[in-house]
């Protein structure tokens, strides 16, 4: 029997945590499967332990300071992103809509008592900034070819206005994915493991988002879990490493969804945009379009 290889991949939560274990082998053509079902050959394979957060902690949370005239109730954003929050007072059913600075509280609403549960919705991004248009660079690093299998207005999961204008490179597990212009992470989840095509995996896929000069964020999701080479907060510039690409989430297989979301007001969009090859020539993804990776600067 040939040998047994075990690697441990330990997270620390401080939320409550729930631990699972999944298997890395390679199948009869030589690719990797992740699967939480050991092979059904005898070969070798991997174990790989891990754990998630199950119920992490919200980035934005409303609360009341009391003061001589009443209560003020205050909103609180921990993203590295300004934030748009929305919601209506029950007191007078007036609509409030305020932009919370990244990493900042602010005043949101006045009142002579408190209220004890507001519905309140939020949007990453600021809704006055405007997209300057620029183009990007390949969300990848590696000189293969890798073919764009679905791209604007695909029929097959980009019908709505967050996917709308999304790209999908198909490309093998373990890609590195690449920063495509400079900017400030936001968001980084690459805690989940499998993959799948039912509503349950919907909300499921790992992704990282990074924030533009111009307001817009670049998302990269599908991503590969415990492979996260960023945190948020970090700065990266065109051509950084970020993540590795996988297939969690709603997927069929291997792939990176890519996309560039601006707020709108209240709403998260996907936009249009145009890649740039390394030779500076501006193209709008069409589907079986074949792209290269980045050569960082």
């Amino acid at each position: 029997m040939k040998s047994l290889l075990v690697l441990l991949l330990i997270s620390v939560c401080f939320n409550v945590c729930q631990a699972g274990q999944m298997y890395k082998y390679k199948d009869a053509n030589g690719n990797w499967v992740f699967s939480d079902k050991p092979p059904q050959s005898e070969q070798s394979f991997e174990t790989l332990k891990y754990s998630q957060a199950k119920n992490p902690s919200s980035k934005i949370k409303l609360y009341y300071v009391k003061n001589s005239e009443g209560f003020t109730l205050y909103g609180k954003n921990s993203f590295y992103t300004a934030v748009e929050i929305g919601f209506t007072s029950a007191i007078t059913k007036k609509q409030f809509r305020k932009v919370i600075p990244a990493r900042d509280s602010i005043a949101l609403f006045h009142s002579d008592k408190k209220v004890g549960n507001i519905n309140y919705r939020w949007a990453l991004g600021d809704p006055s900034s405007v997209a300057d248009n620029s183009p990007y660079h390949a969300p990848f690093s590696s000189p293969k070819g890798h073919t764009i299998s679905q791209a604007f207005n695909g029929k097959f999961s980009h019908t709505n206005d967050y996917n709308k204008y999304a790209v999908d490179i198909a490309m093998d597990v373990g890609t590195y994915l690449t920063a495509v212009r400079a900017g400030t992470v936001v968001w980084v989840k690459d805690d989940y493991h499998m993959s799948g095509t039912t509503n349950y995996f919907l909300d499921k896929a790992n992704g990282i988002k990074v924030l533009h000069d111009d307001g817009t964020f670049a998302s990269y999701a599908h991503i590969l879990m415990d492979t996260a080479m960023v945190k948020e907060g970090d700065k990266v510039v065109l051509g950084d490493k970020l993540a590795r690409s996988g297939s969690s989430g709603f997927s069929t297989g291997p792939h990176l969804h890519f996309s560039i979301i601006k707020n709108v007001g209240l709403k998260n969009i996907a936009i249009p945009f145009t890649f740039v090859d390394n030779n500076g020539m501006a193209f709008t993804p069409k589907r079986a379009m074949i792209m290269v990776g980045t050569s960082k600067p």
